[in-house]
């Protein structure tokens, strides 16, 4: 109850004490025994005692009363004239009924009670095994082990979940690439050596390849490209030429028309209106610079002049069509030059790069004669679609290798965490054995020392008799489960209240 020696106990008005009342503690005792006829106050000492300790009266509850505390004053005195003092070696401190609780003054000096009654007492020898693990459990408290061993336990079976989906992962990580393998012929001892070694090749490779095939492509699209334009400027040629051919015919037509002079009268004429355009005041004529016959020579021109009219078409039409024919000439020039300048491009992209096997190329040169790409077109023109499938099988190759370096390094990741797991695990279950060893041996330890101050005590009671030999043991196969034994008639570990009389029980109980 106090670790200081108790000196003195003083009770007014609790109970029992209509009197005040005070009771001496024998000095240099470590043992107090109170007995006494019914009636003479015992347990009104052990009602003041958990009053000032635990702030209650016990041998009033379960009772049918209710609420205890209107019954803890002695008959015709008021709450306020209860108190209970008690003075040890180490100070005095006083417990008196507040408005809500019982007050102890000075706090610090309250003392730890713990008061066993007959019911109390009783009821753990008849107990379930359970019930007696719980209310002996306060001197053997051992919860916070038990907390720990089932964090301990919870932690182990998250370790055993995560070990299983790393487990898992692991196994589907090696299923596909097993199928990544299957698929690439199983080349190599295993799947795992070949797709370690398929993962350190350099996918920039495949960029490389798939940009100089993308090269090669435009640049021939580029050449075809100015066949077809070539072959348009040839037409247009043609047709400019034909054009020009038959305004030549119709010039000479409108020619065969007039007088052979016609043609140079006619270009006199047209020469003389110019000059009339430029100089409408002229006095003279401009050919003989006669002044005679000056006047409506402008229009004298221009009838003469109209008569000729349809040689005029025929001329200026002809002069355009030969502008047509130059036009068409220098166009196609251009076309065909452009047409060359790709062909050296591609030329160049051809022998710049040095092509892997599976890269078909032109059997020969594109021809320098524009009149022979038809043929070397013809013959190439699977060729594009070749490189299309080329540049494909290619990116799927890069995409299989960095598919493949992801699945390697997610399952050489799952399988390190599975090692660690499998590393940690083991330590984890004998780091709990190690605690429930210990937490056993350290209750098996305090309830050998209760037994064996049980039986110190009882055999104190009952000397001679030969039932001091107590034993208190848990079920190992049960969870807080104790039971209680004794010797009876030599036999060990026999249950006291199958064959101990009433007294020796009340004994036992109470200690």
């Amino acid at each position: 109850m106090s670790k200081s020696p108790l000196k003195k106990l003083a009770i007014e008005h609790l109970r029992g004490s209509v009197k005040p009342f005070m009771f001496t503690f024998e000095k240099g005792k470590k043992m107090t025994f109170i007995y006494g006829e019914n009636g003479t106050g015992k347990s009104t000492i052990c009602d003041a005692l958990e009053f000032l300790g635990k702030g209650k009266v016990g041998s009033l509850e379960k009772r049918g009363l209710g609420k205890t505390n209107r019954y803890w004053q002695t008959l015709g005195k008021k709450p306020a004239d209860v108190s209970v003092a008690l003075e040890t070696a180490s100070g005095m401190c006083k417990a008196v009924v507040g408005s809500a609780e019982v007050i102890v003054t000075p706090a610090e000096k309250k003392p730890l009670v713990e008061v066993l009654r007959r019911n109390q007492i009783l009821s753990l020898i008849e107990a379930t095994a359970g019930e007696k693990y719980a209310a002996i459990s306060r001197f053997i408290d051992v919860t916070s082990a038990e907390a720990s061993e089932a964090a301990l336990r919870d932690l182990i079976k998250n370790i055993e979940k995560n070990r299983d989906v790393a487990t898992a992962r692991v196994q589907e990580n090696l299923d596909t690439i097993n199928q990544f393998w299957e698929e690439g012929g199983k080349v190599g001892a295993s799947s795992l050596a070949w797709a370690n070694a398929e993962s350190k090749r350099d996918a920039a490779v495949f960029d490389t390849e798939m940009e100089e095939i993308g090269k090669l492509q435009t640049a021939y699209i580029r050449i075809k490209d100015h066949q077809t334009r070539i072959e348009t400027a040839q037409k247009k040629l043609e047709i400019a030429r034909s054009s020009e051919k038959e305004a030549q015919k119709n010039l000479e037509v409108s020619i065969a028309k007039v007088t052979h002079e016609a043609t140079d009268v006619l270009a006199v004429l047209q020469a003389a209106k110019d000059y009339l355009i430029k100089h409408p005041a002229s006095a003279v004529c401009p050919l003989c610079e006669s002044a005679e016959k000056v006047d409506g020579l402008n229009d004298r021109i221009n009838s003469r002049l109209l008569s000729f009219s349809s040689l005029q078409t025929a001329q200026t039409t002809q002069r355009a069509k030969s502008q047509d024919v130059k036009g068409a000439e220098s166009g196609l020039e251009s076309v065909q030059n452009d047409a060359r300048e790709a062909a050296t491009a591609f030329k160049s992209c051809l022998d710049q790069y040095t092509w892997p096997p599976d890269i078909s190329l032109p059997g020969m040169p594109i021809p320098e004669d524009f009149a022979q790409w038809p043929a070397w077109f013809a013959d190439t023109v699977s060729l594009p679609e070749t490189w299309k499938n080329a540049e494909t099988i290619r990116q799927d190759k890069k995409q299989f290798i960095n598919t493949l370096k992801r699945s390697l390094n997610t399952y050489n990741e799952n399988f390190i965490a599975q090692k660690d797991i499998d590393s940690l695990l083991p330590r984890m279950k004998r780091s709990l054995e190690i605690a429930e060893e210990e937490r056993r041996k350290y209750t098996d330890a305090t309830l050998s020392n209760i037994a064996t101050e049980v039986g110190r005590l009882y055999e104190i009671v009952h000397p001679g008799e030969g039932l001091d030999k107590i034993s208190l043991e848990l079920d190992p196969k049960k969870r807080a489960s104790l039971e209680i034994g004794a010797s009876f008639c030599g036999k060990t570990g026999t249950p006291p209240q199958a064959y101990f009389s009433d007294s020796h029980l009340d004994t036992l109980a109470a200690r």
